[in-house]
């Protein structure tokens, strides 16, 4: 009689071993909601939401002196031209120029390579305001001397003007005689027209703000000694999607990179 009641009980753990494991009781579902979205970061900065380039002016206090007169001047490629002018102490403005670079957050940027004066700036709408050494802004009753204006000169126009190309990829152009230096002419119906070197090329463009892009352009087929600067620079065209003109020139780029043309003014 022991073998019948081993094999029932081995039957009873095998039964038991397939049913459902049991479960503790758990809370009752939650109703589910919308995502919060209210911690997702802003993206936008000053750095790709702001018109920052131009030249920005100010006088900001000094400790031996009447005021800094100074004027900072950035760049579409995060080139600077800084002058200061020591108010009745030096009758010599002192200029310098370099790279800046933008802090993590694209709101600060960092003069470099300067060692003697103030080198972190927060950019704001048309203003920038000088940090101090640890680069928090300064407080007390001078602080808002220590902004800089944005100047609303007028700005040159792209159009009504023959730009001469004088560097290409960061080499300053040859000069030849007959002179065969590419330039080009904006209209104010959308279209381009110029000289590549050898053959003559019309297209289009479309610009937005300081954003610039050209259509394929169309070109005479003439026969060119001078082919490879003229494919180089129709080329190049192609991949503009910015600019930058000021006083010195225009200039074009492609993102943040340094400059892929550079022209100068001169009249049709």
């Amino acid at each position: 009689m022991i073998k019948p009641v081993i094999l029932s009980l081995s039957t009873w753990l095998i039964l038991a071993a397939c049913g459902p494991a049991p479960t503790e009781s758990s809370a009752p579902p939650q109703p589910t909601t919308a995502a919060d979205t209210s911690a997702v970061p802003d993206k936008s900065n000053s750095a790709n939401s702001l018109d920052w380039a131009g030249e920005y002016k100010g006088v900001v206090p000094c400790a031996d002196c009447e005021g800094i007169e100074t004027s900072l001047t950035l760049n579409m490629d995060q080139s600077y031209q800084l002058s200061t002018l020591y108010l009745g102490k030096d009758a010599t403005a002192f200029t310098q120029q370099g790279q800046f670079e933008w802090d993590a957050n694209g709101s600060v940027i960092r003069l470099l390579n300067q060692k003697d004066g103030p080198a972190l700036y927060k950019v704001g709408e048309n203003q920038l305001i000088q940090l101090d050494m640890q680069g928090k802004v300064i407080s007390g009753d001078l602080a808002e001397n220590y902004k800089l204006n944005k100047q609303n000169k007028a700005e040159p126009s792209l159009t009504g003007v023959r730009w001469k190309l004088t560097e290409i990829m960061g080499q300053t152009t040859a000069t030849t005689e007959p002179d065969l230096t590419p330039y080009l002419q904006f209209a104010e119906d959308g279209r381009v027209s110029g000289f590549a070197g050898c053959n003559q090329f019309t297209g289009a463009y479309e610009t937005d703000g300081l954003r610039l892009t050209f259509k394929p352009m169309a070109t005479t087929q003439k026969a060119c000694l001078n082919a490879s600067l003229e494919q180089q620079f129709l080329t190049t065209l192609q991949g503009v999607d910015n600019y930058s003109l000021n006083d010195s020139g225009l200039a074009f780029y492609k993102a943040r990179t340094a400059a892929l043309l550079r022209f100068s003014a001169v009249q049709p």
